[in-house]
């Protein structure tokens, strides 16, 4: 048993010591994961040369972008993805944090400055006031 955690350790690292200095599994990195994996799930059934190319492709960046030593580089590009992103994201946050609190809280956003705003359910038609920008405005809990 010594033996194999010594080995485990080793190996453990070495990997470290590989992957010191360079990009690592960033956010961008993830979405072109996740899109291999949609295009790879959707060339089961389709069957398409042009699928598998765009997933091979998507794969092939995700892991340059891992094992990546241009650190700033993939910094600036991850950050110009997180920016042309950030409605979408936005949006299925409010969606999950919607589902989460879906028994005890309501969300709505201000029409002002677009804040969310968590009320709580179930008091009826009620005035919600914006702690951002104090904009008011009637919702049913």
């Amino acid at each position: 048993m010594d033996k194999m955690r010594q080995f485990g350790y080793q190996l453990q690292q070495r990997l470290a010591q590989f992957l010191y200095g360079r990009n690592g599994y960033d956010n961008l990195a993830r979405a072109c994961n996740a899109m291999a994996i949609i295009l790879l799930l959707i060339n089961i059934f389709a069957q398409s040369v042009i699928i598998y190319f765009l997933w091979v492709a998507l794969f092939g960046y995700s892991i340059f972008r891992v094992y990546s030593k241009n650190v700033p580089k993939r910094y600036q590009e991850n950050q110009k993805f997180l920016s042309m992103t950030e409605v979408p994201r936005k949006y299925i946050k409010l969606l999950r944090l919607q589902w989460r609190d879906r028994s005890v809280s309501r969300y709505y956003l201000c029409k002002g400055c677009h804040q969310q705003i968590r009320v709580p359910k179930g008091k009826g038609r009620i005035e919600i006031r914006c702690p951002k920008c104090g904009e008011r405005f009637i919702r049913k809990t």
